[in-house]
């Protein structure tokens, strides 16, 4: 079975645990790391109606389909969850781990899980929800007991939903401050799109290496106001003006499947190419019982073009793919390689050379060196 075609439908339908399989089988956020043939990682929610089961027999994990069996490898969740924060506070409660990227929440649920979607970067919201507040403290804390266990390279801050003009950098920058000061390690911020294109220098300024700008379309109940194609225009500015100023391939841009036509996702995606942003396609299936679960029809056959082309024209461009690290929350525009004819030997090179332990000396040790080389403290006036 076509690796990408399997992941998309474990990301839609979820798994049954079977027979065999250890305790805790999931992560506090409920969701099962498996790694699938081709070296595919997901992270996948039990659904009790799921046509996946998952089973363990002599220490040899696979997924049963109506009698076809699929090998795959099981990650147990991560020691570090049950730690503590010399304050007292589960790391469990302050960060999740998705592949190479630690996502942090400091405001409380991002927009995904907020409009109804089962959100992978937070796992379940409504846990989240009742999670106590953390300082900047605790977060560095709990950022070295993950790394203590496991290489990761990036650390990505959720702005959560902000309407500020700053799209919700200036409330992050103690945080990116604080990060540079005791981590040697990337910085992406998932934010709103800023009114002024000001903020985007800044951003940059302040130690972040990769942006996550999204447009508006995970959140379709929203009423559009008047001046939409006003602030659209802006958006679109915002983002040329990001990709000109971060490295090539780090400004990136989810756009969430399934509430447009795919025609419209896919100029979507040729615009956001033609600008430099890379966009990371979003299949989140609603939560059960979410208004938006009766809205939702497409399946993972249906959607299969879209990856391919987005690898395909983002292969055609050169962007950096290593930026991508959330492997097992979607598929990666890499990984529509498995549903294209076109060869990927070039970038699937660079994402092996990157993950290589010289390979992230080279990527640390170029941010540190661009941002040296660009940034400038401008006097005031």
């Amino acid at each position: 079975m076509n690796p990408a075609v399997l992941k998309l439908e474990l990301m839609a339908y979820g798994i049954r645990p079977g027979e065999g399989l250890f305790q805790p089988l999931a992560n506090p956020f409920g969701l099962v790391h498996l790694t699938l043939p081709e070296k595919l990682a997901v992270s996948i929610h039990l659904q009790e109606r799921s046509p996946y089961s998952l089973h363990n027999r002599n220490n040899r994990f696979f997924l049963e389909k109506n009698g076809e069996t699929i090998p795959v490898q099981w990650t147990p969740p991560l020691k570090a969850y049950e730690k503590k924060t010399s304050s007292g506070l589960a790391i469990k409660e302050i960060l999740t781990v998705h592949g190479g990227l630690i996502a942090v929440h400091p405001k409380g649920p991002c927009r995904f899980g907020l409009s109804g979607l089962s959100c992978r970067y937070c796992g379940s919201t409504k846990a989240l929800n009742e999670h106590p507040p953390f300082t900047k403290k605790d977060l560095v804390e709990a950022i070295e007991m993950v790394l203590e266990e496991k290489r990761c390279d990036f650390v990505n801050l959720s702005s959560g939903r902000v309407t500020s003009d700053d799209g919700g950098v200036e409330w992050l920058t103690p945080w990116v401050v604080e990060l540079r000061k005791h981590l040697h390690i990337l910085i992406s911020l998932d934010l709103a799109l800023p009114r002024s294109l000001e903020w985007i220098d800044k951003t940059y300024a302040i130690g972040v290496d990769a942006l996550y700008y999204d447009l508006d379309f995970f959140n379709p109940d929203e009423t559009r106001p008047a001046t939409f194609q006003e602030q659209r225009d802006l958006h679109w500015k915002a983002l040329e003006q990001a990709a000109k100023i971060f490295p090539a391939g780090a400004v990136l841009s989810h756009l969430v499947i399934g509430f447009e036509p795919l025609e419209e996702t896919q100029k979507r995606i040729d615009l956001l190419i033609g600008k430099g942003v890379v966009p990371i396609l979003v299949y989140f299936p609603p939560l059960d019982g979410s208004p938006l679960s009766s809205r939702w029809k497409i399946t993972p056959q249906e959607i299969q073009g879209l990856y391919a082309r987005l690898f395909e024209k983002l292969t055609q461009t050169g962007l950096n793919p290593h930026w991508v690290q959330q492997r097992d929350v979607i598929l990666t525009p890499l990984e529509g390689r498995f549903l294209s004819d076109q060869p990927a030997r070039y970038p699937l090179a660079l994402q092996n050379f990157y993950e290589t332990s010289l390979g992230r000396i080279v990527t640390l040790g170029l941010a540190s060196l661009r941002r040296h080389l660009r940034v400038r403290e401008v006097p005031a006036p």
